[in-house]
C-alpha cells in the first residue's frame, strides 16, 4: 500500500512538472512581449527583477538528445552542483579503496577519486569557447511570479520568501531571472538585458528595479559595464550580500591556496571549523581518516581538488567572475595561458576590467538618478576551505570587502583600535558616525556609506531566513521616500543577524494546538509563547540569541503537547576530541599503520 501510494505521488508530481514547466529552455527571444498588467505601466510600482545567487535556479540534467533525465521516482535530476550516482560511485571507489587499505598505499585510490569527481561534476564543464554543455537545461520564468505556476512559485519564494510578508508590491510586477551558475557570463548578461526588455514590455513600465543576490551581483556588474545605456532603464538597485569583487574562496581555489591540503590542519580542526558538522562528527572523522597513511589521504584530496578546479570550475566564466580582482591575474596565468583556453581568457579578461570599473559604474548610476542600496553581513568567519579564511572579516561565503564595496572591518572576533578614526573615504558629512556600535565596521570607507545596511553575525547562506532583511528589502522596493540609512529609524544602519523562519513555522503550529486536554498552566504557556513569537516577528531590530530562545520555547510547548519529539541532545564530543588531540600531539598526522611502525621502532630501541 505504501509503495503504491509513493508511486502514485511520484507520477502526480511528474505530471505537475510536465504541465508547469513549459518554459524550460525557452530563450528570452521566445518570450511574450505583450502587456500583461492591468496598470499598463501607469501604477506607482516599478517592476522588480530578482537576480538570484549561486544555485538558486533550477537546472536539470538532460541526455544527449535534450530529454530531461528522471530518477527512479520520476523526478527530474538536478544538475547543480553535482549529479552523484551512488552505484557508480561505489563501483569506482570500492576496489581501489580496499586495495589501498590492504597495502596502506595509494593503490589507484587517487585516480579513482579524480574519476568520481569528474563523474559527479563533469557535466558542469564548459567547452573551449566557454559555452556550457547542452545537457544542462535551466528552468526559466518568462513571466511574473503572479503568472508563474504553483511549482515555480514554490521554488522562487523558497529562495526569496517575499510572499510571507504583507507587501504593496503586486506580484504581477515581480520577476525572477533564473540562470545556470556554471554558465557563460557574457551570454547570461545578454539574457539579463533581454529579460529587462521583456519585463518592461509585459508591465508597460519604462524602468525596473533590480535585486541582485550574491552571485547575481556579478551579473549586475556585467550589465552596467556592457550595457551602459541600461542606466536609463533602472529605477532602483538593492544589492543583497553581492559578490561584487568575488569571493576569496574562489580566489584561493584558483591560486591553489587550500587549507584542506595542509595535513596539520586537516587532522586538527578543519572539519570542525568548516561549520557544517558538529564537533562529535568532525572529531570522529579526524580519527577515522588515520585508517590510511596521511600521504595517501593528501594525495586523494589533492587529486579530487585538482579535477574539480582545473577540469570543471576554471572552464566556466561564471565561476571566474567570482574570483577577486586581486587574485585574477595570477590565477588566469596559471589556468588560461594555453592556446586551448584563449577564448575563455578573452572573456574573463573582459570581466576583470568590469571589476576594476565597478565602483565608477555604480557611482555613474547614482549620478544619473538611480537609487542604489546594499546589504552587507559580517562577523561570521569564512568557511575554511581556502588558506586565507581567517585573515578577513566575512559572512561565511564572501569577504565583507566585496559585499560592502570597500568598507573597513576589524577581523572576526576583533574590534577597531580605541583610537581609530573613521576613514571618511566616501562620506563627506562630518556629522555622520559610520562606525558600528560594536566597533567592528567603518562604513565610511564603503562606496555608499549612507545607503549600506549591516547585519552582525548573519550567515550568507541563511540570508533568506532573516525576516528583517526581507522586510527591509520590501520597504525599499515599495517606497521611494527611503533615501538613505536614516530614512527609516526602525531599520538602523547596523543591525543584528537572526534566523526566524522556524519561529514562524512553530508559532503557527502552536496556534493550532487543541487545548481540550491542556491544563490552565499549559494553555497560559502556549499563549505566552505565541505572544512572544508574534512580538519578535513584529520587530525590525535584532538581539543576539532572542530568536533561538523564542524557537526553543515554542518547541517545548509542542513537545509537551505531544506534537513533536524533543530535540535529540548533541552527542558529547569529549572522547573523540581528546583522542584526536592526543593522536595529533603524539603522532602528528600519521596514519594508524605508521603509528604502529613508530611504536615498534621505539620499543626495539629500548
Amino acid at each position: 500500500m505504501k509503495n503504491s501510494l509513493k508511486k502514485a505521488i511520484s507520477v502526480l508530481l511528474c505530471l505537475m512538472m510536465v504541465l508547469t514547466m513549459g518554459v524550460i529552455g525557452v530563450s528570452a527571444e521566445e518570450a511574450d512581449f505583450s502587456v500583461r498588467t492591468d496598470c499598463n505601466g501607469e501604477c506607482e510600482f516599478y517592476p522588480t527583477i530578482i537576480v538570484p545567487g549561486l544555485g538558486q535556479s533550477n537546472t536539470w540534467l538532460a541526455d544527449e538528445n535534450g530529454v530531461l533525465l528522471t530518477d527512479d521516482a520520476g523526478n527530474y535530476i538536478t544538475s547543480f552542483p553535482a549529479y552523484v550516482q551512488t552505484d557508480k560511485l561505489i563501483k569506482t571507489l570500492a576496489l581501489p579503496a580496499l586495495k589501498s587499505l590492504f597495502t596502506q598505499s595509494d593503490a589507484g585510490l587517487s585516480e579513482a577519486a579524480k574519476q568520481a569527481v569528474w563523474d559527479a561534476f563533469g557535466h558542469q564543464a564548459c567547452d573551449e569557447n566557454a559555452m556550457p554543455s547542452d545537457r544542462i537545461v535551466t528552468e526559466k520564468y518568462l513571466q511574473s511570479t503572479a503568472d508563474t505556476p504553483d511549482f515555480g512559485q514554490t521554488e522562487v519564494f523558497g529562495h526569496v520568501p517575499f510572499n510571507l510578508y504583507d507587501t504593496k508590491q503586486p506580484f504581477d510586477h515581480m520577476y525572477y531571472f533564473a540562470y545556470s551558475s556554471f554558465g557563460n557570463h557574457l551570454q547570461l548578461v545578454d539574457e539579463l538585458y533581454e529579460f529587462i526588455q521583456m519585463v518592461k514590455a509585459q508591465t508597460g513600465h519604462d524602468k525596473v528595479n533590480l535585486v541582485p543576490l550574491s552571485q547575481g551581483g556579478t551579473l549586475f556588474s556585467g550589465l552596467i559595464e556592457y550595457y551602459p545605456e541600461v542606466v536609463n532603464e533602472l529605477h532602483k538597485i538593492i544589492l543583497v550580500v553581492p559578490a561584487l569583487d568575488g569571493s576569496t574562496i574562489i580566489g584561493d581555489a584558483f591560486n591553489g591556496r587550500f587549507s584542506i591540503d595542509d595535513p596539520d590542519f586537516l587532522y586538527n580542526g578543519f572539519l570542525e571549523n568548516l561549520g557544517l558538522l558538529d564537533e562529535f562528527t568532525a572529531r570522529l572523522i579526524e580519527v577515522a581518516l588515520r585508517i590510511l597513511p596521511d600521504e595517501v589521504i593528501m594525495k586523494v584530496v589533492n587529486a579530487a581538488l585538482s579535477t574539480l578546479v582545473e577540469d570543471v570550475m576554471t572552464t566556466s566564466t561564471n565561476m571566474w567572475v567570482l574570483c577577486p580582482s586581486a587574485d585574477y591575474p595570477t590565477a588566469a596565468e596559471k589556468y588560461l595561458s594555453t592556446p586551448e583556453r584563449a577564448e575563455i581568457r578573452r572573456q574573463t579578461d573582459i570581466y576583470y576590467q568590469t571589476q576594476l570599473h565597478a565602483k565608477d559604474n555604480i557611482l555613474n548610476l547614482v549620478e544619473n538618478g538611480v537609487q542604489v542600496f546594499c546589504f552587507c553581513e559580517y562577523n561570521t568567519p569564512m568557511i575554511d576551505v581556502g588558506a586565507t579564511w581567517n585573515t578577513q572579516n566575512a559572512d561565511f561565503i564572501i569577504q565583507t570587502d566585496s559585499t560592502s564595496m570597500g568598507a573597513y572591518f576589524a577581523n572576526c572576533g576583533e574590534t577597531l583600535p580605541e583610537d581609530y578614526v573613521q576613514k571618511n573615504t566616501y562620506c563627506s558629512d562630518p556629522t555622520h558616525n559610520h562606525i558600528s556600535p560594536d566597533r567592528v565596521v567603518d562604513a565610511s570607507a564603503g562606496l555608499l556609506p549612507d545607503q549600506t545596511f549591516y547585519f552582525d553575525g548573519q550567515r550568507h547562506d541563511l540570508t533568506a531566513l532573516n525576516d528583517i532583511i526581507l522586510k527591509l528589502a520590501l520597504n525599499l522596493i515599495e517606497c521611494d521616500d527611503i533615501k538613505d540609512v536614516y530614512s527609516l529609524p526602525e531599520f538602523p544602519q547596523f543591525n543584528i543577524g537572526r534566523i526566524t523562519s522556524n519561529v514562524r513555522i512553530y508559532m503557527n503550529q502552536v496556534k493550532e494546538l487543541d487545548t481540550a486536554g491542556m491544563s490552565a498552566a499549559e494553555i497560559a504557556e502556549k499563549d505566552a509563547a505565541v505572544a512572544e513569537a508574534e512580538a519578535l516577528l513584529d520587530t525590525t531590530t535584532g538581539e543576539h540569541g532572542e530568536a533561538e530562545a523564542c524557537e526553543a520555547r515554542l518547541i517545548d510547548v509542542l513537545v509537551r503537547a505531544g506534537e513533536m519529539e524533543a530535540p535529540a541532545a548533541e552527542k558529547d564530543p569529549t572522547m573523540f576530541r581528546k583522542l584526536s588531540l592526543w593522536l595529533y600531539e603524539n603522532y602528528g598526522t600519521n596514519g594508524f599503520s605508521e603509528m604502529y611502525s613508530m611504536t615498534a621502532k621505539n620499543m626495539f630501541k629500548k
